[in-house]
């Protein structure tokens, strides 16, 4: 018969079995006390962050070539600042100009905020007053488009450095909600003119601007003075939010530290427009249509907006001079066939006379037109090309883009100035018209695009 009692060394064993089993339960345990410790600490840290962490906000306006310089001015205030950028939509079309805090940002907060506008935007209603006060609000809205700025650029390499926060609405108390911030927290700068202040990193110089009474510039419209602020300046404010007016100027931030000049240099960088979006597809296919990058010579020609209506007449006389030392064309050339530039800087074309291809970005509404005061430039250069000229199924991807805020809206008629513009900037060499900031711009997009 087989016992049915256990050995004193089986009980031993049982034992010692159930007190590592309790100590293994009791390691267990501790380690997902700690891990939720961990988690609970790493929670508090998280949040005791987001608590301190600090805004920069701005308000756009104007052409978004004004707007672009607006974003670099507030990138590297953020920046020096250690604060937050909340970074507004591009606004394409027809946007107001620069207006008082308030008033700029009640224009932006209904154009920004979702609702039913094409409801909204009918035609009025005879004898109902409210949809003739809509329509004026509507007028606004039409000639309208937002593009996310991440649609334009490509943020990675900047964000790093400059934390930033993309917002689609425009609105004080919207932003201030959704940051969970009370109005004590939010300081509102007011700004009283277009070039209110600028910013100056070297204090020296900031103090003998005002002890000079320096402190002003020359403007189309006479003498304007500003405010000098340095850094400390906005550092002082201790809100989490300091939400500033427009900031438009490519004088406005005047750094001078190498940490400085070097996060200016990376935000400029960083702003030039991307080639791997259906917009840059529209692009790289037109150049590709006139024979290809660096194959054909180009003019950025502003004509509409003052100054640039007003000295049409001479730029058009100095486009066609510095054209003509380039290629050596003169009115009496007998060749009728167009001829691309070689692509390769090395080769002179300074023989190719006036059937040398060229591209025309311009915001003239009919360059070709009889009374077009461009003809002269047609008749010196006749295998100048223009976005007119361009086959209709080539802007085919820019019909992937669409509004931000109305995504019914289509933005391809918004992007066209954009389109051209950017393929101005693909010619072997680029004339672009004097004073103007968005030409500038494009120069210096050439240098980077047809080195």
């Amino acid at each position: 018969m087989i016992s049915k009692h256990k050995s004193p060394i089986h009980h031993i064993y049982a034992r010692r079995v159930s007190k590592n089993k309790k100590t293994s339960a009791i390691i267990l345990l501790g380690l997902a006390i700690l891990v939720c410790l961990a988690r609970w600490r790493l929670t508090l840290h998280s949040i005791s962050d987001e608590a301190e962490e600090k805004y920069l906000a701005y308000l756009p306006h104007s052409g978004l070539s004004n707007q672009r310089i607006e974003l670099a001015n507030a990138l590297l205030l953020a920046g020096l600042l250690r604060r937050t950028l909340i970074i507004p939509p591009a606004l394409l079309g027809t946007v107001t100009g620069w207006a008082r805090h308030g008033a700029l940002v009640r224009y932006l907060e209904w154009l920004t905020v979702p609702k039913d506008f094409e409801g909204l935007c009918k035609s009025p209603t005879h004898g109902n007053l409210s949809t003739y006060l809509v329509r004026s609000r509507c007028n606004g809205y039409v000639g309208f488009g937002a593009i996310a700025w991440s649609e334009l650029h490509d943020f990675s390499q900047l964000s790093p450095h400059v934390p930033i926060r993309f917002q689609t609405i425009v609105s004080v108390d919207h932003l201030r909600n959704e940051l969970k911030l009370n109005p004590e927290d939010v300081y509102i700068y007011n700004d009283e003119q277009l070039y209110d202040w600028r910013l100056y990193e070297d204090q020296k110089h900031a103090q003998e601007l005002l002890q000079q009474k320096r402190n002003y510039f020359d403007s189309f419209t006479g003498r304007q003075f500003y405010k000098v602020f340095t850094i400390q300046h906005w550092r002082e404010r201790k809100e989490r939010l300091l939400y500033l007016g427009g900031i438009f100027g490519s004088t406005r931030m005047q750094v001078v530290s190498p940490e400085s000049v070097a996060l200016r240099n990376l935000i400029s960088s960083t702003l030039q427009y991307r080639l791997d979006t259906p917009l840059g597809d529209t692009v790289k296919s037109i150049v590709n249509w006139l024979g290809g990058k660096g194959t054909f010579m180009s003019i950025h020609f502003r004509t509409r907006d003052p100054p640039f209506s007003k000295h049409l007449s001479h730029n058009l006389q100095n486009f066609i001079q510095t054209m003509t030392q380039y290629t050596g064309s003169s009115a009496d050339d007998e060749t009728q066939t167009c001829v691309n530039v070689p692509a390769n800087r090395d080769i002179p074309i300074s023989t190719i006379g006036s059937q040398v291809r060229v591209y025309i970005a311009t915001d003239h509404r009919n360059p070709r037109g009889d009374d077009s005061t461009l003809l002269p430039w047609f008749d010196r250069f006749p295998c100048t090309i223009t976005l007119n000229d361009l086959p209709e199924e080539i802007f085919a991807p820019l019909d992937q883009l669409h509004d931000l805020i109305e995504p019914r809206k289509s933005l391809r008629s918004r992007l066209i100035p954009l389109v051209d513009a950017m393929v101005a900037a693909h010619g072997r060499e680029i004339l672009t018209t004097p004073r103007s900031t968005f030409s500038k711009y494009i120069g210096e997009l050439h240098k980077t695009w047809v080195p």
